[in-house]
């Protein structure tokens, strides 16, 4: 008999791929919206390259300011630093 593997996180989205991928779209989501839609500004605040940015954004289908999340909408902390030392902190 298989064991079940549960974990209270909220609404099931799936396996271990679309959590990832849910994770990835919310942070990515809430970086843009603290950044004003800036994809550089949001992607330094990322740690990744704007390219890099660009690719997930297609992949996690993001496209526009629809997209952006306000982040004082979730309960879990963030913390995003940028390239010039600034601290975005939400939650």
């Amino acid at each position: 008999m298989a064991q079940e593997l549960m974990i209270e996180t909220g609404p099931a989205i799936g396996g271990l791929k679309e959590r990832v991928a849910a994770y990835e779209r919310r942070l990515i989501q809430e970086a843009l919206w603290l950044a004003g839609g800036n994809q550089r500004r949001a992607a330094a605040a990322l740690g990744c390259l704007p390219t890099t940015l660009n690719e997930k954004m297609r992949r996690l289908g993001l496209r526009g300011e629809s997209d952006l999340l306000r982040p004082e909408l979730h309960s879990e902390d963030t913390t995003l630093q940028d390239q010039t030392g600034s601290i975005w902190h939400t939650g």
